[in-house]
């Protein structure tokens, strides 16, 4: 027969566009099977954008935050924002990188263990706020490392952006 090779990824590995895969779902249903973290961050400190601007249709799960960076950057009038850098991110020859959604961005925070940082998802709340995820120590339960999922009372907040995307 004929002979056919393939490479597979694992989490913590380097991806297509040269950052680091994060994710894998474990098959290609919907046309993609692994989540990749640009290599560096975007921004330490940039708005969400839109403020007083509903951006309607973004969702928080795994898969949408593409969709949802789309969404926001046709409905969003504002010249800088965090989907807008992530959109225009050209790294490792590719150019589909995303702001991540709010489960992308949990998943992506988790599996590379990244602590004392806070990262805008691309879930968007209402008409001022927008989901935020950071890694924090809850000594309320006398647990480490839960995640701690909060939103802003302004998407006017400078946070932290990590450009991803999907393959």
């Amino acid at each position: 027969g004929n002979e056919e090779s393939f490479t597979t990824l694992s989490v913590g590995h380097s991806g297509q566009g040269g950052g680091i895969v994060f994710y894998d779902k474990g098959n290609n249903a919907g046309g993609w099977q692994y989540l990749e973290a640009a290599p560096a961050e975007q921004s330490s400190g940039v708005v969400w954008g839109c403020n007083n601007q509903l951006i309607e249709g973004t969702k928080p799960t795994l898969g949408s935050g593409s969709a949802n960076t789309n969404l926001i950057v046709n409905g969003c009038s504002d010249a800088n924002f965090a989907a807008k850098i992530c959109q225009d991110l050209v790294s490792g020859g590719k150019s589909d990188w995303f702001l991540p959604s709010v489960f992308e961005c949990a998943v992506l925070i988790l599996n590379m263990n990244i602590s004392n940082t806070t990262y805008w998802s691309s879930t968007e709340i209402d008409t001022t706020q927008a989901w935020m995820v950071s890694k924090s120590t809850n000594l309320n339960y006398n647990r480490v490392d839960l995640f701690f999922i909060s939103y802003s009372d302004s998407k006017t907040l400078s946070k932290s952006v990590r450009a991803i995307r999907k393959y």
